[in-house]
């Protein structure tokens, strides 16, 4: 994640190649052998972080898929007799691992759907050796460009940039006109948006960005951009980073003298921010579901979700849940849970849409779009305050 962009795209077009060459060489896809109808087990493997720096991404949306699953399965959705199994396979962070799975999970004509990875550099470099294979995969996260790229790729998170607005809405709100930006700009989705999103919402809102400052994934003492923040003190500091950068930036910030508004991003949702402890207070971060939304769905899954698991769901739980339920009413819809039939039902329920865990859900083509909403943390929990 610390390479530049052009060793990032070099190293993905050799994973990319490699995998054409290992995946040719594989079984006969399901597709084409099997016969049309729901079959009474359909294999779906998950491939995601499950250790590393974004396992709270990975293993989110794992859980949520496995919740998903197990009521799928409980209402019997899909038939009498008929079942979703769900494997699920860590890609630790590694895009030639991510590549070697998915290669694999082509190569077994059980497999009726992949379960994407997390990170937008893993999703990309795979996501050409799915469509050349002409196997359906639904992506969480993974919000950089490349990822989805035609009729078998599908995303199940809606791009940060696409909700973000509420915190461009809520600065200009606030009279909190002189913004400076902290960015991860080794992680696409970050970077993405610091560099490009933001500033056209910033623009638009009447906002005024007075620094940006670019770190590295790797970055872990913010101490010379927190000095030079707080000397600047801006009315607002918009923090693009990971989940554990944040913790330490927020912290040296604060250390530093700087006393203004915080503004994150999902990485800081679910209680993350509370790494930071009083450093985090007053926090405000836009995301595409909150434990503390107030809808109908919402509600249910939260209380399913913390019976099952003895916690709140995170924002990657929910997003794993609803793309489940996609692909469960895709198969539902189409009538067919081979590979194609699969990937026509997901095209279906796009064009119509669906209510999830995250809301009114619907669609761009085959990436999923969602209300968001803001929500701040107040020290001990989060809340919503707008949608």
């Amino acid at each position: 994640m610390t390479w530049t962009s052009t060793r990032r795209k070099a190293t993905a077009l050799v994973v990319v190649a490699a995998m054409l060459s290992l995946a040719g060489c594989g079984a006969t896809p399901t597709s084409e052998a099997a016969e049309a109808g729901i079959a009474d087990e359909i294999k779906m493997v998950g491939v995601r972080d499950l250790t590393g720096p974004v396992a709270y991404a990975g293993v989110g949306a794992a859980r949520g898929a496995e919740l998903a699953v197990q009521e799928i399965n409980a209402q019997k959705y899909l038939g009498e007799g008929k079942s979703l199994v769900l494997d699920e396979i860590d890609s630790a962070g590694a895009i030639e691992r991510a590549a070697a799975e998915v290669t694999r999970a082509l190569s077994d004509k059980d497999v009726g759907v992949i379960l994407g990875p997390v990170q937008g550099q893993q999703s990309a470099a795979v996501a050409p050796v799915v469509e050349a294979r002409k196997v359906p995969i639904v992506f969480t996260q993974s919000a950089s460009d490349g990822v989805v790229i035609g009729d078998y790729t599908f995303r199940a998170t809606a791009p940060m940039h696409t909700f973000y607005g509420h915190a461009a809405e809520f600065l200009a709100n606030q009279d909190l006109t002189n913004v400076a930006v902290l960015y991860n700009s080794t992680y696409p989705t970050l970077a993405e948006l610091a560099e490009t999103h933001f500033p056209a919402m910033a623009q638009a809102e009447g906002l005024n960005i007075v620094e940006s400052i670019p770190v590295q994934t790797t970055t872990q003492d913010f101490t010379s951009p927190a000095q030079k923040l707080a000397q600047m003190n801006p009315d607002a500091i918009v923090v693009l980073l990971l989940s554990s950068q944040s913790v330490t930036a927020m912290t040296q910030l604060r250390q530093a003298g700087y006393a203004g508004q915080f503004v994150g991003n999902t990485n800081n949702a679910g209680g993350n921010a509370a790494q930071a402890g009083q450093h985090a207070v007053d926090m405000v971060y836009p995301v595409d579901f909150s434990a503390a939304q107030q809808d109908p769905h919402a509600k249910e899954f939260v209380e399913a979700y913390r019976n099952e698991f003895g916690e709140l769901p995170q924002t990657y739980a929910a997003e794993g849940y609803d793309a489940v339920w996609w692909i469960a009413h895709a198969i539902k819809a189409s009538g067919d849970s081979s590979r194609e039939g699969i990937r026509d039902g997901l095209e279906l329920m796009a064009r119509e849409g669906f209510t999830g865990a995250m809301g009114e859900i619907t669609f761009e083509g085959n990436d999923m779009r969602v209300p968001g909403v803001l929500a701040r943390w107040d020290g001990n929990q989060e809340a919503v305050i707008s949608d």
